[in-house]
């Protein structure tokens, strides 16, 4: 990995995971029924999808700001926010201020988050070219 990849993975890792911690702040203060009740669930899987094109747009912006690569930059960053959700989801509940069944649908409404990113990020980083290696 030579030093504009590491810069991408670590830029990416630490913005992913400061993201994913935002947003379980921002879960932690919404009302459990948001996430039981199946029209509320559905907003929330809904603003999930449209949260992916700008979370795709932030990562490009950092990446620009510091010239690293677009795509390896978003997909460190979708690595450090799952990685953050799933490693907090395990151990710290109580961050994401959600329990039982609640929970649940919290984890659930992160996959399908994730996916929703994954597939912003094929649309919008499609035609973005890869950054070449000085040598």
């Amino acid at each position: 990995m030579d030093e504009r990849n590491s810069g991408a993975a670590v830029t990416g890792l630490v913005v992913g995971a400061l993201v994913a911690l935002t947003f379980a702040i921002i879960i932690s203060l919404l009302p459990a029924s948001i996430f039981l009740e199946t029209r509320w669930r559905a907003v929330v899987y809904l603003v999930c999808a449209l949260a992916a094109p700008p979370t795709v747009w932030f990562l490009q912006a950092i990446a620009r700001w510091r010239h690293l690569d677009q795509r390896e930059t978003f997909i460190w960053g979708a690595a450090g926010a799952m990685t953050f959700d799933g490693t907090a989801i395990g151990f710290i509940p109580q961050l994401y201020g959600q329990t039982g069944q609640a929970l649940a649908w919290v984890a659930s409404g992160l996959i399908f988050a994730f996916a929703s990113l994954i597939i912003a990020g094929q649309l919008l980083l499609g035609r973005v070219e890869a950054v070449s290696s000085p040598n």
